[in-house]
């Protein structure tokens, strides 16, 4: 949706605030040295509104920022990963869907955990049409059928040339929840078998016999190239979901997943876990 921003715009935001702060300057008065209208300098920060390469060249100077931070800068800056492919799917998904979509095409390494549903980098597209075709809030058809396509074509970054690397815990519940039917949980376990074969994605199971089972909702951490970034997180919860970059916000989700990935199965036990319950249906 127009005026979104981008993760980069808003990683590029915060760290000309972190910059700014060194140097002990208000925001005010790093405006009037610069010449700008007072409220730019939070504008910008808070990546309400975008910022030339002269207007970043003028901060760096400002900030006395040395020529490798300028570069990181600039390539947040630009943030040239190519057409946006979900600009035609715009009227159906959320402001916060389409920055979840950003996070995952930037992101080097992604690591998740859903205690009620297969994850959606992880969904065929059976278990996607029937999650989309069952519960309280169910779109209207012609918005289920782009919700669907949208999800397929999210997968993408698992098969792309440099693949992101997908780390992901599932309930042990979500593999008897029949969602769909039969078939439809059929058709996604054996996605799951095939695709946890790949070596840039591991999935683990999570049994409901552990006490750390009693977790609701999702939660994906998403990990980025550059050395001294936190990362930044999306949360799913009944009726919605939200990306955070807080830095305590993530630090505590990392140790959440932590713990979370302790507890569950190695990969070469989920994959027998997942045969067995297949076997069964």
């Amino acid at each position: 949706m127009a005026g979104t921003p981008t993760y980069a715009r808003r990683r590029l935001g915060s760290e000309l605030r972190r910059l700014r702060l060194a140097v002990e300057l208000s925001g005010e008065d790093a405006a009037d040295k610069c010449g700008w209208d007072k409220s730019k300098i939070s504008r910008v920060e808070n990546a309400r509104v975008s910022l030339s390469r002269h207007d970043l060249h003028v901060l760096c100077r400002l900030y006395d920022i040395d020529a490798s931070a300028v570069g990181r800068l600039e390539a947040w800056l630009t943030d040239t990963r190519g057409p946006r492919w979900w600009a035609g799917y715009t009227d159906v998904i959320s402001s916060a869907y389409e920055e979840l979509i950003e996070l995952e095409g930037q992101a080097s390494d992604i690591k998740s955990a859903n205690a009620n549903l297969v994850p959606g980098l992880l969904q065929c597209q059976s278990y996607a049409t029937a999650v989309f075709g069952n519960g309280p809030m169910i779109p209207d058809p012609d918005r289920a059928d782009a919700l669907v396509e949208v999800r397929m074509k999210r997968q993408r970054i698992l098969t792309r040339e440099e693949p992101v690397s997908l780390t992901a815990v599932i309930a042990e519940s979500v593999l008897h929840c029949e969602i769909g039917g039969r078939q439809a949980l059929a058709d996604q376990l054996r996605h799951l078998l095939d695709v946890g074969q790949r070596q840039n994605v591991s999935i683990r199971v999570l049994p409901s016999s552990s006490t750390a089972s009693a977790f609701i909702g999702g939660i994906t951490l998403f990990e980025f190239p550059e050395i001294d970034d936190l990362g930044a997180l999306f949360i799913e919860y009944h009726g919605g979901m939200l990306v955070k970059d807080d830095d305590r916000d993530i630090r505590r989700s990392r140790r959440h997943l932590d713990y979370l990935f302790a507890n569950a199965l190695s990969e070469e036990s989920t994959r027998q876990h997942i045969a067995a319950r297949l076997k069964d249906l």
